[in-house]
């Protein structure tokens, strides 16, 4: 399949829908020392090449943001404390007309996807959003048709961000059975 980069919106969040953990896992908050922690996470679920590069994006995108990361990150772990995932609530100014919260890294290990933990993780997310926000965006990609399928139970709808998106949008449309543009 073709990557190809997609952004995808919600224009009202606080009516997404509550999915509860599964027994056996649980959520904490990001806390000073997660860095190597969530670099494994990413890095272990195909978002990272390697562990360093996931270690610098990190850096580049969030260094001098611990306070923030610490509610507005999460991290999935199991009930013996094994972090499996991680997602955020996180915010960004800059895009649409600055009200936006955006999920954010939605990544789980692949020995923990298709157990049911995504939706719950997701949520998680957006409630953390809902103090701040009342809408969201997010990025994907084509390669991403099954978080897109999730994204969109949770109202999240394409958004064209680019040239490239009606070509993903038509992608994944035609590999989801579903007419999304």
């Amino acid at each position: 399949m073709k990557p190809i980069r997609l952004w995808m919106i919600n224009e009202e969040i606080r009516s997404c829908p509550l999915a509860p953990l599964k027994e056996g896992f649980n959520l904490r908050p990001w806390q000073i020392g997660d860095t190597q922690v969530w670099a494994e996470i990413i890095t272990q679920a195909g978002e990272a090449s390697h562990l360093q590069a996931a270690l610098t994006r990190f850096r580049a995108e969030f260094s001098g943001l611990e306070q923030l990361l610490q509610s507005r990150c999460l991290i999935l772990q199991t009930r013996d404390g094994q972090p499996v995932g991680t997602a955020m609530g996180w915010l960004n100014k800059e895009f649409g007309d600055g009200t936006y919260g955006r999920l954010h890294w939605v990544s789980i290990i692949p020995e923990y996807q298709g157990l049911g933990l995504a939706r719950p993780l997701v949520t998680h997310a957006i409630e953390r959003m809902k103090s701040d926000h009342t809408k969201a965006y997010l990025k994907t990609q084509t390669t991403s048709y099954k978080g897109i399928k999730l994204y969109l139970d949770y109202g999240f709808r394409p958004f064209m961000q680019s040239e490239d998106c009606l070509e993903g949008w038509e992608i994944v449309s035609r590999v989801l059975k579903q007419d999304l543009i």
